[in-house]
């Protein structure tokens, strides 16, 4: 239909047009061929019937000629039957007498006439040698103290196939009628439908990467386009929360790397001035190797950070015995918390065995310990715990430090968030150490759980998925721990 064709084809108002046009097309072709064959076949029975009652007249008409001594001169003179299409046959078929006015059959159709009047009452279908079809109705004559005759009567059916003809004509334009005003109004229907969507898209394409604050206040009326409005919506969040997040990252990363680069700029400064002794050039030289080791870890922590945002902190996931990678961890913070007199003890409850990296996984491990010791009071004591809690292994760290309190919690997990900033840069830390931690336990498919007290403590508990097949080596029985 050309006022359809402005459309783009590959648009969901032109899919959902040409859907609507094919449905409605295939309903109204099998509507259309259903009403056109249920007329064939009425139109066949009325023929017959009609062919029916006009051959019976007919032989009645007849039958008084037919019991003449010589019904073919008293057929031949009655004038009335000039006009009518019959033959009249012995009862083996032979001719006996044929009005002008019955069509010539071809010699099939013929031998097909002659088994019919030999078979007494019938209706068949017969070509005349021009090709026309007819219908022809046998009829037995009974005659007494004579043979019986058999009258055959002839009806065109192009008549019938004519109205036949004007039938299909007239609901083959009424179909494509229907069919372009159904392109039209479904045109219209989708145009209207779709309208909101033009709408969301111009809205979408309005919001700026530098105004994430703004939302979609589309309200289409459509439950489906209004769930899709929410979600934009709720996208665009996520989005303002990420760029808000990149870029106070951004900040606070030059930030932390600007401070040691200063420090050092500052030492290398002093260190130009040509009245300084020996010994005070080595502690300048120390300070700037501690710049340097500050710096580099500091690198460190950001690259692993940008390799688990990409999903490449470990190629491939291997068996890790959790028992042996705590032990490991207590044994390297024991040496961290001799100085500050530091008990620190490992209970475990339970042998389990988790999917993913020993190396990474000791990484946030140790993260967390070094957490609680930095901030944990001299001869203060560090428990951690290993179990198993139904499908998940446990690992509980807890401290008696000075604790976390409410409002500082829900951001431990940020990069470079320091609830102290002071202490923390005192206590030597990049503020990247549990936001490492917590990417590399979600990474495995976990989280960290913290329960805290200001002055009491807190507790960190990490939560891992066991594998499917848990059992690769014999494990002492599960024991339920309680994390806080």
């Amino acid at each position: 239909m050309s006022f359809a064709i402005h459309v783009k084809p590959r648009s969901i108002r032109t899919q959902l047009t040409l859907w609507y046009l094919l449905m409605l097309g295939s309903a109204l072709a099998a509507f259309a061929t259903s009403v056109f064959l249920i007329r064939v076949a009425t139109l066949s029975r009325e023929v017959d019937a009609e062919l029916n009652i006009h051959a019976q007249h007919l032989v009645a008409v007849l039958e008084p000629r037919l019991l003449e001594l010589d019904p073919v001169l008293a057929l031949a003179n009655d004038q009335r039957l000039l006009d009518e299409p019959f033959i009249v046959r012995a009862r083996s078929g032979a001719p006996v007498y044929t009005s002008p006015t019955f069509p010539p059959l071809r010699g099939v159709d013929d031998a097909a006439a002659v088994r019919a009047a030999r078979g007494g009452d019938s209706l068949m279908s017969a070509d005349d040698s021009t090709g026309n079809t007819f219908r022809l109705a046998t009829l037995l004559v009974e005659r007494t103290g004579a043979a019986p005759l058999v009258v055959q009567v002839a009806a065109p059916t192009e008549p019938d196939r004519a109205i036949l003809r004007q039938l299909a004509a007239t609901m083959l334009v009424l179909f494509v009628l229907v069919l372009a005003a159904a392109s039209y109004g479904g045109s219209f229907i989708a145009r209207r439908a779709l309208r909101p969507v033009d709408a969301i898209v111009g809205r979408v394409r309005a919001i700026q990467a530098s105004r994430l604050e703004e939302r979609l206040d589309v309200r289409t009326g459509s439950e489906e386009l209004d769930r899709l409005v929410d979600t934009l919506n709720g996208m665009l969040d996520r989005l303002e929360t990420s760029m808000h997040g990149a870029r106070r990252f951004a900040a606070d990363a030059s930030h932390e790397l600007q401070t040691p680069i200063a420090a050092m700029r500052a030492a290398l400064d002093v260190g130009l001035r040509d009245e300084l002794s020996a010994p005070e050039h080595r502690a300048l030289a120390g300070e700037i190797v501690a710049d340097i080791d500050r710096l580099s870890a500091l690198v460190r922590d950001l690259r692993l950070l940008a390799l688990a945002d990409a999903g490449h902190l470990f190629e491939r996931a291997e068996p890790v015995d959790l028992g042996l990678v705590v032990r490991e961890c207590c044994e390297i913070v024991r040496a961290v918390a001799e100085p500050k007199q530091i008990v620190v003890s490992v209970d475990v409850l339970a042998e389990v065995t988790v999917s993913g990296s020993a190396q990474h996984l000791r990484r946030a491990l140790l993260n967390l310990a070094h957490n609680a010791v930095r901030y944990s009071p001299d001869g203060s004591t560090i428990q951690m715990t290993i179990g198993r809690l139904d499908t998940e292994a446990v690992v509980a760290l807890v401290d008696e430090g000075c604790g976390i309190s409410p409002e500082d919690l829900p951001h431990i997990f940020e990069r470079f968030y320091r609830a102290d900033p002071a202490r923390a840069r005192d206590t030597g830390g990049t503020g990247l150490g549990l936001a490492i931690a917590d990417h590399i336990v979600r990474t495995h498919g976990g989280r960290i759980e913290v329960s805290s007290v200001v002055d009491q403590g807190s507790t960190f508990a990490v939560f891992l998925p066991l594998p499917a097949a848990s059992d690769l080596t014999p494990a002492s029985p599960p024991q339920t721990i309680n994390a806080f």
